[in-house]
């Protein structure tokens, strides 16, 4: 997870100037709006939102379910990554 401050003009340019994308990912919950100009986001879940929503089509619902999976997955990664690692 890469968590990050952003200003709203910097997450505009991310998704290539779509605001009313940056407003329905806060209204959503996949930005944590902190004040008028600033908030907390995941790059990646920005990003990977972007792409469900403007390139494949995604309803919001299915937004929900790919980012609950996608964040299951990667607590799953570090898990395995840690038995790996365990003598």
């Amino acid at each position: 997870m890469t968590t990050k401050r952003f200003t709203y003009q910097h997450l505009v340019e991310l998704v290539g100037g779509d605001h009313e994308l940056i407003a329905r990912m806060v209204e959503e919950g996949v930005i944590e709006q902190r004040d008028d100009e600033v908030a907390i986001v995941d790059v990646d879940r920005v990003l990977v939102t972007r792409t469900l929503v403007r390139e494949l089509e995604i309803d919001w619902n299915g937004v929900d379910v790919i980012l609950r999976l996608l964040h299951k997955l990667k607590i799953a990664q570090r898990r395995i990554s840690e038995l790996e690692k365990a003598p």
